[in-house]
């Protein structure tokens, strides 16, 4: 059985909302502990350098952006902006597309 695009790129979004939730709780607890102290601050900036942060941390902006451009995506949708199935095919793919691209750009420039 093959998904619709459009129906990979819902339940995407569904479950980048989900995850979306662990992410902010991570991303609050590091930046609550780098401002406790300068120490702090050098002990977050070497977790985020770490092998696990070069991984977790373009997945984090992944997860963000697929959910943001779904969500902007969903918004269109439901405004009227896009209508007919070749149009919701195209946002689908085009959000596809640019969160993916934001991930690998995120990849690349992450330090």
């Amino acid at each position: 059985m093959r998904l619709p695009i459009g129906a990979v790129t819902s339940i995407l979004h569904r479950m980048t909302g989900v995850l979306l939730i662990a992410v902010v709780a991570a991303a609050l607890v590091i930046l609550h502990r780098a401002l406790g102290s300068v120490h702090s601050y050098g002990v977050a900036g070497r977790v985020l350098a770490s092998p696990a942060g070069r991984i977790l941390g373009p997945v984090s902006l992944w997860i963000t952006a697929h959910h943001t451009y779904g969500g902007i995506r969903h918004l269109a949708l439901d405004a009227g902006f896009v209508r007919g199935r070749r149009g919701v095919r195209r946002t689908a793919a085009i959000v596809l597309v640019a969160a993916l691209c934001t991930g690998l750009a995120a990849a690349v420039l992450w330090p």
